[in-house]
């Protein structure tokens, strides 16, 4: 029998063994998020949210665009066998791509699917030294020749590497599939207390300890070789950032919004439903739309100052004001850039109000291109190459890489603003005797009609997710925020005061760290 010192050294050998190899084997933390749901039907497929990258976020499995990873994955034997996904689908030249847990599928439209050799990709791209010493995986023979023998006895010579370690070799046969799952075993390297085999497709572990301490089958396990491929830095970031979880689709995020409640115009926020009322500005005087940063660590606004409506920034929170313009005139509408870096902005410097931008730091104002008319209402394009504002009763965009800064009148209405994939607008129009809201298509062809109330519904803006909308209306005798889903359903009133409530703005959750950010740069004329 084991003494228990034994079996004590026996557990800090096996913790020693799996520290010496990354916890390469293990599911990092924070994979599931018991907070939402964890997985729900949608289209063609379906949405798990335990591998997302935030709370309330996560990643999609569907038959989209005759790419039927869906199919494949139940089919193949799914959470079970393949982990959950851990990123969306990307494309790469003909191929779309998409990974989970333990693997990485790969296919194309009406071509079917199949595994992906995730440990060759992960050498050709020159991560064999990163996977030895992060991720204790063997690295492959060291090889030129190509290997023209016929398959079956490479595949016989390979197998061979599994008879020397007989628990790894029934943990791999075990599956049914096991050349389709694993592929062909490459290396294998016996550190003592730690056996490890390196297959094309997965990495297997195999924890030894003394025969006296042997008191059942041997522990075996194997690599989250799909997260492998993932922190190997072969997934774009852009399909592991996670989308919605339908579930929770336009309730995720924060609302700002300008309010009288407290006797002078101030800004509040509040959740998308509503409760956690705070108030951000003490100083009163404040006009125009809010606009959070897009890591909603900062908030620009405008509020009277030195003789006229000036520019103003703040923390997330509203603390840590800083004033931004200086002028008489009118200097409103604020609106971040992508990355952070800039803001655009309306002036009436000049006798008309015009479109200008500046450093985050009031610095380098200037006209963009050659404006003429009333413009107001700007606001940036997600992916920072387009500006989008109102001349009149004219929805115009500039192409920031144009010299020139010409202009595209694309609808009619004001207050337009993008979504956050950069795919649809949305705006206000005055239709009989009041406005309503719209959503159309980022050049503006197939808008919809959102709202149909006599009263006035305006100042529209898109949630972080892109699902719902929330404006200001009028149709309750007061002004107050409402949001609805971008099909025009779901309309709900979000807040209730005798006080105005109007010019929403809807952000991304207060963070201590910068969310990615969008693709692209900031390039002002």
């Amino acid at each position: 029998m084991p003494t228990r010192a034994k079996r004590q050294q026996a557990i800090r050998i096996a913790v020693l063994a799996l520290t010496i190899l990354g916890a390469a084997f293990l599911a990092p933390a924070g994979l599931a998020h018991a907070e939402s749901p964890p997985d729900s039907a949608i289209a063609d497929g379906w949405f798990f949210s335990q591998a997302g990258p935030d709370e309330g976020l996560g990643f999609e499995v569907t038959d989209a665009d005759d790419v039927p990873f869906w199919t494949f994955f139940q089919e193949a034997g799914g959470v079970a066998r393949l982990g959950y996904p851990i990123a969306n689908r990307w494309t790469q030249g003909d191929l779309t791509y998409q990974a989970f847990q333990r693997a990485v599928l790969q296919g194309s439209a009406g071509a079917g699917v199949t595994f992906v050799n995730i440990y060759d990709e992960l050498s050709q791209a020159g991560r064999d030294d990163w996977l030895a010493s992060e991720r204790g995986v063997p690295r492959p023979p060291t090889s030129t020749t190509p290997d023209q023998r016929p398959f079956a006895e490479i595949l016989a010579e390979r197998l061979e590497l599994l008879a020397r370690h007989p628990d790894i070799e029934r943990f791999w046969f075990r599956d049914e599939h096991w050349l389709e799952t694993y592929g062909l075993p490459i290396a294998t390297e016996d550190r003592g207390h730690v056996v490890v085999l390196r297959a094309q497709r997965a990495v297997f572990w195999q924890l030894q300890t003394d025969a006296e301490l042997a008191t059942g089958p041997a522990m075996v396990g194997v690599s989250f070789s799909g997260i492998h491929f993932r922190d190997g830095g072969l997934i774009p970031t852009a399909a592991t950032a996670g989308v919605a979880d339908p579930a929770l689709a336009g309730t995720t995020g924060q609302l700002a919004f300008l309010s009288n409640r407290d006797g002078a115009w101030n800004l509040w926020a509040m959740t998308p439903t509503g409760t956690e009322l705070t108030q951000l500005t003490q100083t009163g005087g404040l006009t125009s739309r809010p606009n959070w940063s897009l890591d909603g660590r900062r908030i620009a606004y405008s509020a009277f100052a030195s003789g006229g409506y000036q520019v103003f920034v703040a923390d997330g929170d509203g603390s840590n004001p800083r004033q931004l313009t200086n002028t008489p005139a009118t200097d409103w509408e604020a609106w971040w850039s992508p990355d952070g870096e800039r803001l655009v902005f309306a002036s009436t410097r000049s006798g008309e109000s015009e479109i200008y931008t500046m450093l985050a730091d009031g610095s380098e104002q200037r006209i963009i291109g050659d404006q003429a008319g009333f413009l107001c209402y700007p606001a940036w394009s997600p992916d920072g190459l387009q500006l989008i504002f109102t001349s009149g009763s004219d929805i115009v965009t500039v192409d920031l890489d144009d010299p020139q800064g010409s202009r595209a009148v694309i609808s009619s209405g004001r207050d337009p603003s993008f979504s956050p994939d950069g795919t649809r607008i949305t705006f206000a129009r005055w239709i009989g005797d009041a406005f309503d809201v719209f959503v159309a298509d980022a050049d503006g062809s197939n808008e919809v009609r959102l709202t149909t109330h006599p009263a006035p519904d305006w100042n529209p803006v898109f949630s972080p997710d892109g699902a719902k909308i929330a404006f200001a209306s009028y149709r309750d005798a007061n002004w107050e925020i409402y949001t609805v889903r971008v099909d025009g359903t779901d309309l709900q009133r979000i807040t209730d005061n005798p006080a105005s409530d109007y010019l929403p703005a809807w952000g991304n959750p207060l963070r201590a760290t910068d969310q990615p950010r969008a693709s692209g740069g900031s390039r002002p004329k």
